[in-house]
Parts: C-alpha cells; structure tokens; sequence
C-alpha cells in the first residue's frame, strides 16, 4: 500500500458494538504470519508479544473478547479484523515466522485442521511442497482468502511480490484468477471510494452476506492496489464483486475483489492489503485505519468473504483425471539403454506421478514402471531391438490420465568384434613346427565368445576353438601348432585343435572366421617377413587392427612374444 494522508476515525470499542459476544466454537481460521509480513513497513498480522514475535494464538486468550472489547487488545495491525471475526465465533491463530504451509501432515497447524486460511500480501516465495499443499487444502474443502497489493510491493527487496507470488500460486490449477503485475495494465491504481459493484444482487459479498450490505457510494478504499483479471473459461464459477472506477462491472477485467469455487473448496482475491488493516501496530511500521473507516464497507466486505469461504461442503472426492503426457520423445543411448522424456500433464489438484507402457511390438502395451519426475531411463535392453512406449499421469486420488502418443527407439546394434590377427611365427627355430604361433588379440571395447571360430592356414582349417571361449578386451589368446610347445607358465594359449598350423616359411595366408563363417581377420605374409628363424611378424602398433606387420625385432631385442606385448610385458 503507498503511503498517503487520512483523516483518522478510529472506533474505540471495536467493530460491530451491537454484536453479542459468543464462544469461539466456529470455524477455525488461520491468518498467515510466516511469509515476511512483517518485512519492511508492513504489519499484516493479528497481534505481536513484542515486535516481530507473532504467536500462534494471540494474546490475551480470544475466550475474553465480548461485544465491547476493542481492537486494540491485540496489537497488529490486523487486529480489527481478527478482533471482528473473534466476536462472530469463529476460532483464529497464526502461522508464526518461521513456519511452513503442510497438508495431510502430522503438523499441529496443517491445514487440514482449518477451513479458512488468510494470506495476507507474502511478501516471500511459497516452497514448491507449500504451493502443493495450497492446493490441496482448496481442492479438497478449505477457503484460501488472497489479499494482494500493488505491483512493486516487494517489501523484503526478494525481487517477488505478493501479485507475483500469488500468480505463481495458481501455476498449473485450473483458479481462473490472475494478479495484474508490471508491465501489465492497472498493477498500480488508487480509487476511494471503489464502488463500482456487481450488479447480481445475489453476491454474497455484496449484498447477501451475514455481516450485512454493502452500501452505495462507499466502496472499498483502495490506495495502491493491482487489479484482478477473470477466466471464466477456465473455472465457470470465478465471478467479480467489484470493480474499478475505471473497469466495466461485471466483466473479466479490472476487477478488485473476486471469488471463485475449486473443488470442494473457495478462493477469495483482493487485489489491495489496505481495506483489512488498522493502525493496531504498536511497532511504528506504516499501516492506516482503513478496516474501522464508517466511510467505506472495508469491514463489511472483508468479513462477508470469510464467512463465505467458511461456508463450503467440505471435502469431496476428486474424479477428474490429469491431463494426457505431451511431447514424449524416445532415444537410444547404447546398445542396451533408451532414455524417455515427456512434457508434464496439468490437473485441477496436482499431478502425483506418471505410468510408463512398454511394448516390444508397437500395439500390445503393458505397465512397466511408475516414476515421479518427466523422464526415465529404461535399461537392461537387448541390443539392436525397438521398444515402443506411452506414457499416463497419475493425481493423488488414483485418477490416470489418457495416454501420450506412442513413442519408439531402437537399441545401438553391438560392435562388431574387433579380434585382430596380432603376431603370427611361421618360421620355427630349428624343424619343430609344434612352436608355429598365431596370436589373437581383442582390440574391441567388449568381451567376445569365440566358440566355434576357426584359424585357418591357405590350406584349410587348423584349429576350432572349444566352447565356452571368450577373449576378454585388450587380452591376447596364442593358438600353438601343439600344446606340447606351449611355455612354461604361458596361461592364455591352447593347441590347435588339429595339431598342427602348417605355416609356410615362404608366404602364406592366416585367416579367424567366426562360428558362421564370416572373415574376422586375414592376413596374407611374405617370404620378407617369414625368411628369419624364430622371428615373428608383429603388428606396429602392438595390438593396433590399424598396425601393419614388421619384423619382431624391428620393435624390440625380442624375437617373439607369445601371448605378451613385443616388450615381453603381460597383455
């Protein structure tokens, strides 16, 4: 509210004298004190032990007001109003500093255990769990009275204020209310009196309320205050009670006190904190008398829309389903992983989780995993294998969405294996061919099984690796023409299975097929890399399937290296 001169009337006995006092038996309100305000010039609470000290039943104990207790026995700058409702019955507390919204909870002051809950001007963000709990306290029976300000009220400099915060509030429900904000239009007017009411002379705020008429001419006070914009498309049962001087009653727009049915529940918005508070500070915080003002139906109108919100069904059960996932998007990220991402579903309450469908042929769906956030990454997948997937969104009821579109992604194809012809001695030392060699190397990222895969000379197959054989990356397996040359201590060689490699000293080819027969390395020799006794050909780079062949010793002192690197070193 901006700061402005008035010529003070303040009722010393309080509002509403001829009214007899009753026990506090009624509904249970509950006024917001834990959202910064007190920041700044502000003082929108009931009553202060000391300043900044808001406590959760104000004091003295509310059992002791009467018809003629004055407002000023509690000392905030709600008072007045809290100090009225007090003597209509109904029950009030705070939600001290310090303190955060909560539903369904074991917390003494969750919001289940309320039916009227006050916010006035937050002038700090509400958590992400508080907006949900917000909700739900609405959807499910509660009354949420909204009292705004004007735009740049941003009392605690957070850079949000409370048009802001509450416009966040509404994020994702299905309210139909918007708090006008900079840049938009008529975020900041001043109009005293504003008595451009609704014409429905059934307005339970105006007209039909239990504390009384509005009367005409006098209008709400309002001296800095934003404007509320209607969508009746939205929620049908969203209306406006008044209007500014400069709006069109009974419109969308401009409007500055407004209501609305959610759920079982009812939303009140005001669009300034003026009309609800008194100088009752006792703080020296900057606050005016509007609620006691004879002038203007301040009080009245303030009262008519709590006991409105008070007056709901209560709780009933919520039967409308989210809305459908959109946008889901299926994408490969391995051979055995595919990663889904889908834009959020909206529901009149809140979206609680999602269901994912899988299928393996695109038509015959099942349940496959529920997950809370937009996205999932599906592993333990066959490689090379489509999968095809929709989506649901879930609320807290049970209540499932219909189902996104169909989303589909096939697995990466594994890598070929990358088995390398690495070393090979054809030309023995001395006639003992049983220490002819061929030596294999894995150049590949995964293990490979190598059952059934032959090693071939030009003249036919010399050896059929046995089952269960399998080269694990960057190791080297030796195939010797007997094991009977196979060294001392040498583990990762075996003896052709024939007995033989039949390598020619003056040139000849070695091909590795796989079980199926398909060429997985070959390499025809020379005589040049064959003619020296006991000096293998090697790969340069050693374990390279880009190296090409030299001789052994061209690489180290070594004249060979079965089943090590040509340093002598383990593979």
């Amino acid at each position: 509210m901006t700061p402005r001169t008035w010529t003070l009337l303040t009722l010393t006995t309080g509002l509403f004298l001829t009214a007899s006092a009753h026990a506090q038996t009624g509904p249970r309100v509950l006024f917001d004190a834990a959202h910064a305000q007190l920041a700044g010039n502000a003082d929108w609470v009931l009553d202060e032990d000391g300043c900044g000290n808001v406590p959760r039943f104000p004091t003295p104990a509310q059992s002791g007001i009467t018809a003629s207790t004055p407002e000023s026995y509690w000392t905030g700058a709600y008072s007045s109003f809290g100090v009225a409702l007090a003597k209509a019955g109904y029950q009030l507390e705070s939600l001290p500093p310090g303190n955060t919204f909560t539903y369904g909870t074991a917390n003494p002051q969750d919001l289940t255990n309320y039916k009227v809950l006050v916010i006035p001007e937050p002038n700090t963000r509400f958590s992400a769990a508080e907006i949900s709990a917000l909700q739900s306290f609405v959807q499910n029976g509660g009354g949420l009275y909204m009292i705004g300000d004007h735009s740049n009220s941003d009392r605690n400099n957070d850079g949000y204020d409370a048009p802001e915060i509450f416009n966040e509030l509404m994020v994702g429900t299905a309210w139909g209310l918007h708090f006008q904000v900079a840049p938009e239009p008529d975020n900041d007017i001043t109009n005293d009196p504003d008595a451009n009411y609704t014409a429905d002379t059934t307005s339970p705020i105006v007209y039909t309320g239990p504390f009384g008429a509005a009367r005409a001419g006098a209008g709400l006070s309002l001296h800095g205050s934003t404007t509320i914009t209607l969508d009746p498309v939205q929620n049908p049962s969203v209306r406006g009670h008044v209007w500014s001087t400069s709006g069109t009653r009974d419109t969308n727009t401009r409007v500055t006190l407004a209501t609305g049915g959610v759920g079982a529940g009812r939303i009140a918005a005001i669009g300034d904190s003026g009309p609800t508070e008194d100088i009752t500070n006792g703080c020296n915080d900057t606050t005016f008398d509007d609620i006691n003002l004879t002038s203007r139906d301040n009080a009245t109108l303030a009262l008519n829309v709590v006991a409105w919100l008070a007056t709901t069904s209560g709780p009933a059960p919520d039967t409308t389903p989210p809305s459908a996932p959109t946008n889901l998007v299926a994408s490969a990220a391995s051979t055995s992983q595919i990663d889904l991402t889908w834009t959020a579903a909206t529901d009149n309450v809140g979206v609680a989780s999602y269901n994912v469908y899988r299928s393996l042929d695109g038509s015959n769906f099942a349940p496959y995993i529920n997950v809370s956030d937009t996205g999932f990454a599906d592993t333990g997948l066959a490689a090379a294998t489509t999968y095809s997937y929709r989506v649901t969104a879930l609320d807290n009821a049970g209540n499932e969405s219909p189902a996104s579109a169909v989303a589909a992604a096939t697995t990466f194809a594994p890598p070929p294996p990358r088995v390398i012809i690495n070393e090979i001695l054809a030309n023995e030392l001395g006639t003992n061919t049983a220490g002819e060699f061929v030596e294999l190397v894995n150049a590949g990222t995964t293990p490979v099984t190598l059952d059934g895969w032959t090693v071939s000379d030009g003249v036919g197959v010399r050896h059929v690796f046995a089952a269960g054989t399998t080269l694990s990356p960057g190791r080297a397996l030796v195939v010797f023409a007997s094991a009977s040359a196979i060294p001392a201590g040498l583990s990762n060689a075996v003896g052709a299975s024939s007995n033989a490699l039949g390598l020619g000293n003056s040139g000849d080819t070695v091909t590795v097929r796989d079980a199926g027969g398909a060429i997985i390395d070959t390499f025809t020799y020379p005589l040049s890399l064959a003619s020296r006794d006991g000096v293998s050909m090697n790969r340069s780079p050693d374990g390279s399937a880009s190296g090409t062949f030299v001789l052994h010793t061209n690489l180290s002192t070594l004249a060979n290296s079965p089943g090590r690197r040509v340093s002598g070193a383990s593979f």
